[in-house]
């Protein structure tokens, strides 16, 4: 099977990385220069306290992308716009892999047949445009948008240390992940502190359950003593980890706060709900980006 996998980051990386060798793949990158790198140097898979080199076919995006039997699309929420539009082709069945719920807006208005939504739950670190670090052994859970489930080829083959696990309902399945990402990325880049702090740190967790109670009210989550301990348990199940927001903002780069936070705040005004700390945690993250 012959799949594409559109963005350089750690996500896309992390895909490359072990997808290669069990299926024929084509990374796409935003800039020439990591492509030709990365044709150069190989793709260098860090994990439990080895690397691998992998070969893999790299293209720069804007030389145009193949037909494939199938292409995750890799990038953060604010460059899915300049994805997109090289995307149409409805012969292709597409994977987006975004965080927030935002990317679901963009989907609706695609003319595309066959798309399924992805959430990753892997810890990945990309060290530089050749190196991908994976840090917490995790899952890719697949739902369907558009397609038929049933019909997703990557449930047809396991791939040691990198599983697929189908998801019934794609909405149930995004807004756990936003609770997750809401609740760890900006509270994490804010107070600049690893991920298990939220927790262990007993001045942390009192804001960290205040915010819960907001965001458990706002989207009228019923199961939440459940929820509140899954989330505990990723953020001690990764607690030396550096949030990807934190790292956007230590980094000087952009980050996914309004496709997370953001959409938090449109649903809260939606149902006419209070938002008061949401808004507070937006504007901080905005003005650290800025």
């Amino acid at each position: 099977m012959d799949i594409g996998i559109i963005g350089g980051g750690s996500i896309g990386l992390l895909f490359a990385a072990y997808l290669q060798g069990v299926y024929e793949i084509t990374l796409y990158t935003r800039t020439k220069k990591q492509a030709d790198e990365l044709m150069q140097l190989g793709l260098t898979l860090k994990s439990d306290g080895l690397s691998k080199i992998k070969k893999v076919k790299v293209v720069p995006i804007f030389e145009g992308i193949a037909k494939h039997d199938l292409l995750f699309i890799a990038v953060k929420q604010y460059h899915l716009h300049e994805v997109i539009p090289l995307i149409q082709d409805p012969e292709i069945p597409l994977v987006f892999l975004q965080n927030g719920y935002s990317h679901i807006k963009m989907i609706k208005q695609s003319a595309l047949q066959e798309i399924y939504i992805g959430v990753v739950e892997h810890g990945a670190l990309k060290h530089d445009n050749t190196t991908v670090e994976h840090t917490g052994l995790g899952v890719t859970r697949i739902a369907a948008y558009s397609g038929k489930l049933k019909d997703f080829p990557l449930f047809q083959r396991e791939i040691s240390m990198f599983p697929f696990k189908a998801e019934k309902d794609f909405q149930e399945m995004l807004l756990n992940k936003l609770l997750v990402n809401a609740m760890i990325n900006p509270l994490t880049a804010i107070l600049k502190v690893e991920n298990g702090e939220l927790i262990n740190n007993p001045h942390f967790y009192l804001l960290f359950k205040k915010y819960f109670e907001e965001i458990s009210n706002i989207f009228e989550i019923e199961n939440r003593e459940q929820v509140i301990d899954h989330i505990e348990q990723i953020c001690l199940a990764t607690s030396k980890n550096r949030s990807s927001m934190l790292k956007d903002i230590e980094l000087g780069r952009k980050t996914e706060i309004d496709a997370i936070t953001g959409y938090i705040m449109e649903s809260a005004i939606e149902r006419k709900k209070p938002y008061e700390m949401t808004a507070i945690i937006y504007s901080l993250v905005k003005g650290m980006e800025s």
